[in-house]
């Protein structure tokens, strides 16, 4: 949990920021390691945003002008792909 608290703070993707090969890499570890929040993930928004709105639904802060997601102008801003290669680079085999 510390990790991936420390790497919301990145300014990379979260996958990207763990230095995971895809969201998907990071969905498999959120639904073994955190299965209640990741079932709340629904809508399959960007972890981040979610992570964001769960803080500011749980302080009683209203985040969102619009009634929905669906309505709002960042829409894409929180869903949608999340492109890009990974941060890390892969080792490379060494032959002796």
């Amino acid at each position: 949990s510390h990790a991936v608290a420390a790497a919301c703070l990145g300014g990379n993707h979260l996958w990207q920021d763990l230095g995971l090969p895809d969201r998907q890499a990071l969905s498999s570890l959120l639904r073994d390691h955190f299965s209640s929040l990741f079932a709340k993930n629904t809508s399959n928004m960007k972890w981040k945003k979610f992570f964001y709105k769960q803080l500011c639904e749980r302080a009683e802060l209203p985040i969102c002008p619009a009634p929905s997601c669906r309505e709002c102008t960042d829409y894409a801003a929180c869903f949608g792909p999340e492109d890009g290669a990974p941060l890390y680079r892969q080792a490379t085999a060494v032959s002796f």
